[in-house]
């Protein structure tokens, strides 16, 4: 089961979230993943935490 790491920190589902997860989502499909099984949100206590999958991690860091 892959890891999911923190991308970033959003206090509603707003434009702002919306925009950097289709950002990541056109990121994801330039390396062939599919954006709806590498890239998610999660509610927190305070908004929501967009996630991503650790390989997607890896190739938009370089690693």
């Amino acid at each position: 089961m892959s890891q999911w790491i923190e991308v970033g920190k959003f206090k509603d589902l707003d434009d702002a979230a919306k925009q950097e997860a289709q950002r990541l989502a056109e990121y994801a499909l330039d390396i062939a993943f599919d954006p709806a099984t590498v890239i998610r949100f999660e509610e927190v206590d305070d908004g929501f935490r967009l996630l991503i999958d650790e390989d997607l991690y890896k190739f938009y860091q370089g690693i």
